[in-house]
């Protein structure tokens, strides 16, 4: 199994390592680096904690450091986690807690080996698809991030345009053709974090085209695209409500769609 460094990656793993022994310290160590680098943390958290009430009487369950989910999975459901990251922390967490089958769907070369490892250790109960979800289908441009852990399609993504990228085609799939290529009639959840790839994912759908999700769940990212605004992402949210699905959210970034 090779073995694929990144600066990104090694601090992910470390800061892990010290919140395993250390919970507690590490908590408030880093919100107060948080607070300082990002003036809008600590707005982000109160309201967190103002909203985390009405989530549990609606019966959603949020799980650090963003996801929300209605709390009705078991072990026969399934997880598509789109944009899983090396560490497929969703997928991780739903096999863990349910022993739930979980599919990390990732176009990122140096996620693979990662991801291929998870495969091995969970005896298949999470498998790895190369693949870009996105607003079409076949091979699409890929930026893989050199330093950070997020890539993108978009060249105004904030890791892209601030960092080095290298950039190679990936094979595409449309959220019509993705049960399809899955061979999977039903999923309990979809998770979207795709770095920009949701707005043109749900420009144009209808209600047969949500109908294999039960819920979904996405990471909007008007703040780290040049292309996309707060305004880009009511207008999805909007439709996605449209189509008979309730929407809640605690930050306003990451919301949780369900019926």
């Amino acid at each position: 199994m090779p073995v694929i460094k990144t600066e990104d990656m090694s601090e992910v793993t470390l800061r892990k390592r010290i919140a395993a022994r250390f919970p507690k310290l590490r908590s408030l160590v880093v919100r107060f680096v948080r607070y300082i680098k990002i003036p809008g943390a600590l707005v982000t958290d109160i309201r967190i904690l103002t909203r985390l009430p009405g989530a549990r009487k609606r019966g959603l369950v949020f799980h650090p450091p963003n996801f929300l989910y209605r709390d009705n999975i078991s072990s026969s459901s399934i997880i598509v986690d789109v944009g899983c990251g090396f560490e497929a922390d969703f997928s991780r967490h739903m096999i863990d807690k349910y022993a739930a089958r979980a599919i990390g769907v990732d176009p990122t070369d140096k996620h693979e080996p990662f991801l291929k490892k998870l495969e091995e250790i969970t005896n298949g109960q999470f498998t790895h698809k190369k693949w870009l979800v996105s607003g079409d289908s076949g091979k699409t441009m890929f930026y893989e991030s050199v330093a950070g852990e997020s890539g993108s399609i978009h060249t105004g993504h904030i890791n892209i345009r601030k960092g080095e990228s290298r950039n190679y085609l990936v094979e595409s799939v449309n959220l019509n053709d993705l049960p399809v290529q899955l061979g999977i009639q039903e999923i309990d959840i979809l998770k979207l974090d795709i770095e920009g790839a949701e707005y043109n994912l749900f420009k144009e759908i209808d209600q047969l085209d949500l109908k294999p999700f039960r819920q979904i769940f996405i990471e909007f990212h008007h703040r780290s695209l040049t292309d996309y605004s707060r305004r880009d992402t009511n207008e999805v949210v909007g439709a996605i409500k449209n189509k008979g699905y309730i929407a809640y959210s605690l930050d306003d970034v990451n919301y949780l769609f369900y019926h």
